[in-house]
C-alpha cells in the first residue's frame, strides 16, 4: 500500500495560520506544516542551523505539545510526527505511551519551576544563547 501525501498546512504560506489550541493543558503553537498521510494529520517541524546526530530534547517535547495539538484539533491521533533539520535530516518522533508521559511529566513540571525556580540552561551553545530572547534575564548566559 502506498503512502499518499498531502499538505494540509504550512506556516510559510503566506497566511497566518489559526493557533492551535488546548484549553485543558494550556499548550497553544503553531507547527510549520501538517501533512496528510494515509488519513493521518502529521505535524512536521523545521529547524535551522546544525544537524544533530539525534534530535534534540527541546525540539522532541515541542513537536510532541504539536501532535497533541493536532490530535484535539482533529479528533484523530497521529502516530508520528517529523523533525526537519535543514534539508538532509529527518527524524521521524513516534507519539506513544512514553510520549505521552513525557509531555504529561514537562506540563506538570513547567508551573511548578515558574512558581520554585530551578529552571537551568541545558546547552552549552553560546549561538543559542546569543540569539536567546530571554539572554538579558537569565543568570546563566554563556554570552
Amino acid at each position: 500500500m502506498s503512502k499518499t501525501e498531502i499538505l494540509a498546512y504550512s506556516d510559510d504560506s503566506g497566511q497566518s495560520a489559526a493557533l492551535l489550541v488546548d484549553d485543558n493543558t494550556g499548550i497553544r503553537g503553531r507547527t510549520d506544516q501538517i501533512v496528510k498521510i494515509d488519513n493521518n494529520f502529521i505535524p512536521v517541524e523545521q529547524k535551522t542551523g546544525k544537524t544533530p546526530a539525534n534530535p534534540h530534547d527541546s525540539h522532541r517535547m515541542q513537536l510532541l505539545a504539536y501532535i497533541h495539538l493536532v490530535s484535539k484539533t482533529t479528533q484523530t491521533e497521529p502516530e508520528y510526527g517529523i523533525l526537519r533539520y535543514g534539508g538532509e535530516a529527518v527524524f521521524t518522533i513516534p507519539w506513544v505511551d512514553t510520549a505521552r508521559a513525557d509531555l504529561a511529566l514537562s506540563l506538570q513540571e513547567i508551573p511548578r519551576l515558574m512558581v520554585e525556580g530551578g529552571a537551568e540552561r541545558n546547552h552549552e551553545r553560546e549561538g543559542k544563547c546569543r540569539n536567546c530572547s530571554r539572554r538579558s534575564k537569565c543568570p546563566q548566559s554563556l554570552v
